[in-house]
């Protein structure tokens, strides 16, 4: 691990914080027009290098066929993460078919242009094929989940080292004393289904780094406290029970209008940290569309927030692994939901360097 600020200056913690909570409050007016970046030198992934740190962004296959960006990408990134090519829904359609021909797609990509890659995701709640509803039972759970995770984990050995083994297990809102979430795998096996899909992993290629990955932790709301609480919980019962459990990642989705967490948040960080457990950036990205004034004006201020949040997980997490939900604004999962959003991923619609690339860049460039 690092011990280098995401940021081009080293600032005080009493600094940090404050501007974590006082960032909703900034003028958004008056800003001028954000230039794009020309795409010229070193991209994120060489910058991230030099500091010991790995940038990588999330991907479809599809978006191969897109020769400006599969050049852009080649350029930017040094790890691949499939987006949703290992999901249950895609990779086991049916109950007696695999498909990793997505997935394939992707790592041919990798290993032509000497790419890392990790894996999202072996349990989650959602994202699953129909089929599995109905198939699963207090008796047959087992069976399925394990054939599933020795299948893909094995499928993809050795090219992916990391794998998002449990998504999301928590919720703030559980009325369970343990705080796991409703899940078709909850109700079929129980509170154990999480240690059970650790133990499989594992036995199918002990090499792997073995990942718990959720989000909203790093807000100063109710709900960011109950996250970490329960996550917290989680992972203390894991370790204590021995289960290979090795990172904790945050998933990084940011609301740029919801406080940070502040002192609690790193707190919550080093916690986890003393558990013996690394800290990864999985999925970072930006929501500006609830922040007020144009567009313009809130990638902007919203630039600040990113900077307070990396800041902080560099400080409380150690994180040496960054990855970013997408490259480019054009293909977020975001535009489903707010058209025209733009300033969320290190590139802009038209594969130009944005915002987000240029903070990543100050952090990675300055000592």
């Amino acid at each position: 691990m690092n011990n280098h600020l995401l940021a081009p200056k080293k600032i005080s913690r009493r600094t940090l914080l404050k501007g974590a909570f006082a960032f909703t409050m900034l003028g958004l007016t008056g800003c001028q027009i954000l230039s794009e970046e020309p795409v010229t030198g070193a991209g994120l992934g060489r910058l991230a290098a030099r500091k010991n740190y790995l940038y990588g962004a999330a991907v479809q296959s599809r978006q191969f066929s897109n020769p400006r960006f599969a050049a852009a990408l080649k350029r930017e990134a040094s790890l691949l993460v499939p987006e949703g090519e290992l999901k249950w829904r895609a990779v086991h359609p049916h109950p007696d078919v695999f498909d990793f021909s997505g997935y394939r797609r992707i790592a041919a990509f990798a290993q032509a242009n000497g790419m890392e890659m990790r894996g999202h995701v072996l349990v989650w709640h959602d994202a699953n094929p129909p089929w599995l509803k109905h198939a699963l039972t207090r008796k047959s759970a087992e069976g399925i989940l394990k054939t599933h995770i020795q299948r893909v984990a094995r499928e993809t050995s050795p090219l992916i080292r990391e794998w998002d083994v449990v998504n999301e297990a928590v919720h703030p809102l559980s009325t369970r004393a343990d705080g796991l979430r409703p899940s078709l795998w909850l109700e079929a096996l129980g509170p154990d289904y999480v240690s059970l899909a650790f133990h499989t992993t594992q036995e199918a290629n002990p090499d792997l780094t073995l990942v718990y990955n959720d989000y909203g932790t790093e807000y100063g709301d109710g709900n960011g406290a109950a996250r970490r609480r329960h996550i917290l919980n989680l992972l203390q019962k894991l370790k204590h029970a021995g289960v290979p459990v090795h990172a904790l990642g945050l998933q990084s989705h940011l609301q740029a209008h919801r406080p940070l967490g502040g002192q609690e948040f790193l707190n919550f960080l080093s916690e986890v940290r003393g558990l013996g457990l690394a800290v990864r950036v999985t999925e970072l990205d930006l929501d500006v569309s609830h922040l007020p004034g144009r567009m313009d004006d809130r990638i902007k201020a919203a630039q600040n927030y990113v900077r307070t949040y990396l800041q902080m997980v560099q400080e409380g997490g150690a994180v040496n692994k960054l990855l970013t939900w997408g490259l480019s604004d054009r293909m977020s999962w975001l535009r489903r939901y707010v058209p025209g959003l733009r300033g969320m991923l290190p590139l802009d619609a038209q594969f130009q360097r944005g915002p987000m690339w240029r903070t990543l860049r100050d952090g990675w460039a300055e000592n």
